[in-house]
């Protein structure tokens, strides 16, 4: 990694630290589980006095010069782009006023707000205003408008704040799509966005501005135990489950992120990443701003926008940035695009990227490129982000995610005829975790039901193990191991030998339907722009790096692109579909002898209500003899998977591909 100078303050002035700081224990070393320990000495009602988020925030405003810049905004990913500057006097007057606004309008404690801003300045106000005076609930604005209707009525949503009609974005059109389907007189702000059209009749920004001045947010009101805000799952299947999260839950995240980063008021934080996320929410922006940092909005798409990728260090060099940014597939694009010549003496000697373990050559590229340390982290949105993550003063380890946070307990499970034994150190099982991060429950409370272990402790989902000294190993989700012939193989094993090549940016690796051994391992990779390896190439690569031979990949697909989340991981039930749909075609395919590249025969692996997934096939074939015998064929080799199955007849091909356009 290569050594820079570093600031001794994050800029040229000394700035008063926020009173919810402890500068003792932010000067003590964290190395390792017994630093962390010596934490909880002190029991964490001591240190966690003020747990009215809303509180801590306000605090940490006041504490900055009024005049001083709290967000830069470009819009446009352009690092030549004059910024739009909003200062600190501005912010906080800006969310004691929605706070007012809000309230002026019957919105009370316990009524949700939804949100659907893309990164803009208006987005800090609208979310902290809201919890202020109620719930904000930050919505994902790229969902199809019946899915946010769903989302909006499952909250009781009483409030909807959207980026008005603005070039590129349809969120205005989805909203007004679904306005009539929300109860009558449900408030519906815009925001102008950049290029946009203001709407006076409706602009949030306009009755922000309107509202008297000296508006307070009565911060006092609110208790631990008040819910701040709604944060949807991430879930690619199905409808996202809504998690609620308290306020005392948003101010303890605020403070481990304080202590795990040894965060100082005048950083200067990038916001990249979507606010709808908890990540982005609970760790990336709301955190550093509540410990007195300055936010540099460089793009009202985020990381998505490639301009504003190429620009990133040229960013990081003229706003002074002092803490870098990005998921690991960003950080891995970045690697491979390093700086040229951008003075980076501005940057702090580590950030937090998660979730989960990333790649370690992808790190080690990274920090040499860079100059700076990467934390990795492992959280999840029921627990209001992080739970482990790497020590700051202490080693990393390969394929870790760290240390448990002070007061969180992760163990890891294996199930013995429906009783849990814990795992000794290194075993894998099933993560559990407890600890002062916890939802206090979804908005659905059937949820909650599987959700919690008799003793209390939340079910991650996730597979993974706890060694000696404490430091978290996540193998996979439950759902994402490959399970061949009763074998269980984490992804991992295939995936980070592949990023390992030069030619590989992005990689995937999932299980394909077989009708021997259950799944077989298959990967899918996106390559390094102005590669030209093949399939055949990749697989050679592999050969003696993957460390388990029932891992070794049957096949590698390269996509032009690889399908990933709002949040830059691989969709790996999208992969997993388009794994089925061709391990079934090429099935059917040898025993009905129509080619799999026939426009008379077609696959499509769909949820299914009863079954949870089904096979549709499709035929088209004029003749009821050979229909006859396709149907047996069909049935011969279906009957071979655990998979339900319906077979669509066409009368010919041209039919076939209408219904299929349909």
């Amino acid at each position: 990694m290569t050594e820079r100078p570093r600031p001794s303050e994050p800029a040229e002035r000394a700035y008063a630290m926020p009173i919810t700081a402890d500068p003792a224990l932010l000067a003590k070393p964290l190395r390792c589980l017994a630093d962390v320990e010596e934490i909880e000495r002190t029991p964490l009602a001591q240190r966690l006095q003020i747990t009215n988020f809303s509180e801590r925030m306000a605090l940490a405003l006041a504490s900055r010069d009024p005049d001083d810049t709290a967000i830069f905004f470009v819009a446009d990913g352009n690092v030549e782009s004059t910024a739009q500057e909003v200062s600190f006097r501005e912010l906080r007057r800006n969310i004691d006023s929605t706070a007012a606004l809000l309230r002026a309008h019957g919105i009370g404690r316990n009524d949700v707000v939804a949100i659907l801003l893309p990164a803009v300045p208006s987005v800090y106000w609208s979310i902290l205003g809201a919890m202020a005076a109620a719930i904000a609930f930050p919505v994902n604005w790229m969902m199809e408008p019946g899915h946010v209707l769903q989302l909006l009525t499952e909250a009781k949503a009483k409030a909807v704040i959207a980026l008005g009609p603005t070039p590129g974005f349809k969120i205005w059109e989805s909203v007004t799509s679904i306005a009539g389907e929300l109860p009558p007189g449900t408030p519906i702000w815009s925001v102008q966005g950049p290029g946009g059209e203001r709407l006076a009749d409706s602009d949030l920004d306009l009755q922000v501005a309107a509202q008297p001045r000296g508006a307070s947010s009565v911060h006092d009101t609110i208790t631990g135990d008040d819910i701040a805000a709604y944060v949807h799952s991430g879930g690619t299947t199905g409808l996202p489950k809504i998690v609620k999260l308290s306020h005392r839950n948003m101010s303890y995240r605020h403070w481990t992120l304080q202590l795990a980063l040894k965060a100082l008021p005048g950083e200067i934080i990038i916001h990249d990443v979507p606010m709808f996320h908890v990540g982005g929410l609970t760790g990336r922006c709301l955190p550093p701003l509540a410990s007195g940092a300055s936010i540099i909005i460089p793009s009202i798409m985020g990381a998505r926008d490639k301009r504003y990728i190429a620009n990133y260090w040229k960013f990081v060099e003229k706003y002074r940035i002092t803490r870098l940014s990005g998921v690991p597939t960003t950080l891995a694009v970045l690697a491979k695009a390093p700086p040229q010549g951008e003075d980076l003496s501005s940057l702090m000697p580590y950030f937090i990227t998660g979730s989960t373990a990333m790649p370690m050559p992808v790190r080690e590229e990274f920090e040499r490129v860079s100059g700076v340390r990467i934390l990795n982290s492992y959280g999840m949105t029921e627990n209001t982000a992080s739970m482990a993550l790497d020590p700051r003063d202490g080693v990393a380890k390969e394929g870790s995610s760290g240390i448990r946070l002070p007061y969180t307990r992760i163990r890891a499970v294996v199930m013995e005829q429906d009783v849990a034994r814990p795992c000794g150190p290194d075993e894998i099982g099933l993560l559990q975790i407890s600890g002062p991060g916890i939802t206090p429950g979804y908005v659905n409370p059937a949820h909650d039901r599987a959700a919690r272990t008799p003793d209390g402790w939340f079910n991650t989902g996730d597979l993974g193990r706890v060694d000696t000294d404490g430091y978290v190993f996540v193998t996979g989700r439950a759902k994402d191991v490959i399970i061949r012939g009763g074998h269980n193989i984490d992804p991992a094993l295939i995936e980070d030998p592949l990023l390992q090549s030069d030619d590989v940016l992005l990689a995937a690796a999932v299980g394909k339907p077989d009708a021997y051994a259950g799944e077989l391992p298959v990967a899918y990779v996106q390559l390094v722009p102005g590669s030209r390896a093949t399939s055949d190439d990749l697989l050679a690569f592999l050969t003696g790096r993957v460390a388990e031979r029932a891992a070794m990949p049957k096949e590698i697909f390269i996509l032009d692109k690889l399908p990933l989340t709002d949040i830059g991981k691989p969709m790996k039930t999208v992969l997993r579909q388009d794994a089925a749909e061709r391990a079934f075609l090429s099935a059917l395919s040898q025993a009905t002898g129509l080619p799999a590249e026939d426009r008379r025969l077609r696959v499509a692996v769909a949820p299914h209500p009863a079954h949870g997934s089904i096979v549709n096939i499709m035929v088209a074939c004029p003749s009821e003899s050979e229909r006859t015998l396709l149907a047996k064929q069909i049935k011969d080799i279906m009957g071979q998977y655990s998979i339900a199955h319906a077979i669509e007849w066409q009368r010919d091909a041209e039919a076939l591909n209408a219904s299929v356009a349909g």
